[in-house]
């Protein structure tokens, strides 16, 4: 059995939505909801940068942002 774990937020209306699932469209899946577990850094930040429509960077890209903002070049 392969299992998907996704971590979405319940809307206004108390409904969440599944996008993007790895199966055959008519297939028969079993969704089991549970309250999540305090989110760690990795996760938080991952839907930080979706939500505020954040360019993926390479570590060189930020590497140069911090040297320029600690004034090294």
């Amino acid at each position: 059995m392969k299992a998907i774990k996704k971590l979405v937020e319940v809307e206004r209306d108390k409904s969440v939505t599944l996008r993007s699932l790895p199966f055959k469209p008519g297939s028969k899946v079993e969704v089991i909801v549970l309250p999540s577990a305090e989110e760690d850094i990795f996760t938080f930040m991952d839907t930080a940068v979706k939500k505020k429509k954040i360019a993926p960077m390479s570590l060189k890209e930020i590497e140069k942002i911090v040297h320029e903002v600690r004034g090294v070049k």
